[in-house]
Order: structure tokens, then C-alpha cells, then sequence
């Protein structure tokens, strides 16, 4: 028997498209803000994302992915972005715990480091096609959830 799920499907659809471009447009202006400080942390955060979804210690894998992507929105400067992104948090995270807490944790996905790597370049516009690309997987892993109903 499929469990009810607590979303709608094209609200959960649409909270990652907008994150997406958010997070997209975050990613484009603040390459060239970045600093080695900015390099390090996005890597301790990429690790720290890693472990955590790894050993199932869900709470901890998103924050850390809230933090990898913070580094970005901080280094865009762009206080539309920084709003943007903060008003459409709490509906992404209630999102993500749902879905993550019913995912499996043998190998956690994650594009981090070659947006990291885009980033040293300075490809800005790679950089900023990966982060929009995990979000929309993202949103649509969860549409694909929410539709069969069990969260698998």
C-alpha cells in the first residue's frame, strides 16, 4: 500500500526549478568573487555532505548542502538572490527531508566536485549548469517519488 505523500507534485516541481535558477544565477556572479577561502570550504562542505548522507544522518547531509550552496549565494553579492533563497528554504527542506529519509544510501550522488572543479576554472557557466541541473534532478527524482507514492 503507497504512503500519501505530503506534497503537491507541482509545487515540489517548482520549488526546484526556482532554486535552480536561484541557485544558477548565484553561481554565475559570484565566480569570479571567489576566494582559496571560498575553495576550502566548499570542499568541507562537499565531505561533509558526503559522510553524512553515506551514513544516513539525513539533518546533517542537507545543511551541508545548504552550506556548499551558501558559499555561492555569499560570493554573488546579490541581495534579491540572498532573499530569494531564503524565503524558498524552508519549502526545499521539508521537501528534501521527506525524500531523502526515504532514499537509499549506498553511493550519494553529488555533483559538487566537478562544480568545484568548473569553479577553479573559472567556468562560471559550467559551474552554474551543474548546480541547476542537481536541483532540477532534485525536484524531479522527488516528482518521480510523489507520483508511484512510496518515496523510493
Amino acid at each position: 500500500m503507497a504512503t500519501p505523500v505530503p506534497f503537491d507534485l507541482t509545487m515540489a516541481r517548482q520549488a526546484f526549478a526556482t532554486a535552480a535558477q536561484l541557485h544558477g544565477r548565484a553561481t554565475r556572479i559570484g565566480t569570479p568573487n571567489l576566494a582559496a577561502e571560498d575553495f576550502a570550504e566548499l570542499r568541507a562542505a562537499d565531505a561533509a555532505y558526503i559522510t553524512a548522507l553515506g551514513e544516513g544522518r539525513v539533518a546533517e547531509a542537507i545543511d551541508a548542502d545548504d552550506a556548499f550552496h551558501d558559499v555561492l549565494v555569499r560570493a554573488a553579492d546579490d541581495p534579491d538572490v540572498r532573499v530569494s533563497v531564503e524565503l524558498l528554504a524552508p519549502r526545499l527542506r521539508r521537501l528534501d527531508l521527506w525524500f531523502f529519509t526515504r532514499k537509499m544510501f549506498d553511493e550519494p550522488p553529488s555533483s559538487h566536485r566537478e562544480i568545484v572543479e568548473a569553479l577553479e576554472r573559472g567556468d562560471a557557466e559550467r559551474a552554474a549548469s551543474l548546480v541547476e541541473a542537481s536541483f532540477i534532478r532534485a525536484g524531479e527524482t522527488l516528482a518521480a517519488a510523489l507520483r508511484r507514492g512510496d518515496g523510493r
